[in-house]
């Protein structure tokens, strides 16, 4: 989506570097259904942006695809991560990115990560969700509330400003790690 446009997306599968880039300035953009996966640098990102709705997106890694910084594309300056006695994959693209956007709302978001290259033993229950360091990240942005945030396979649930703020052995409900409600400053 285009800076000064608007839209509503519905049912719509991209596969590509990167996924959705949504840096609309003056529209309401509203995606119901969407399902971009399999993109190496983001799945959604939302780029000086705002009102925005989105509804349940899915989860991927960066390589062959240049870093591009006209487009605000995330780095991925480590390969992995290390806590305590475990590696975990650091370099994975994030499922979901908020940068430099105001009110933000995000109903429902399943972000899994169920394997680490072919295996699934990074995403079994109790095993410390090893799949990917982290997925979701928001950075400059005000306003985003985020209702009913599900991960699998992901250390860190929500990175803001660079800070880790949600950590999945603190949301743990059941096969998934939940957060009920997330919001940032700047949210009604």
């Amino acid at each position: 989506m285009t800076q000064s446009s608007s839209g509503f997306c519905r049912k719509i599968t991209i596969y590509a570097g990167r996924g959705l880039l949504d840096q609309s300035e003056s529209g309401v953009s509203c995606l119901v259904g969407t399902a971009l996966e399999h993109h190496t640098k983001y799945q959604y990102q939302f780029t000086d942006t705002n009102t925005v709705f989105a509804g349940q997106q899915p989860p991927s890694a960066p390589l062959p695809f240049p870093y591009v910084a006209s487009l605000d594309d995330p780095q991925f300056p480590t390969a992995t991560v290390t806590d305590g006695n475990l590696t975990i994959p650091d370099a994975d693209g994030w499922v979901l990115r908020i940068v430099g956007s105001d009110n933000i709302l995000v109903y429902g978001a399943g972000l899994y990560s169920f394997f680490d290259n072919y295996s699934t033993t990074c995403s079994i229950q109790g095993g410390g969700e090893i799949c990917q360091y982290r997925n979701f990240e928001v950075l400059d942005s005000s306003g985003v509330n985020v209702y009913n945030l599900n991960t699998v396979g992901t250390h860190e649930m929500i990175e803001v400003d660079g800070q880790n703020v949600a950590y999945y052995g603190d949301n743990l409900d059941g096969f998934v790690d939940a957060v009920a409600l997330f919001r940032t400053s700047g949210s009604p």
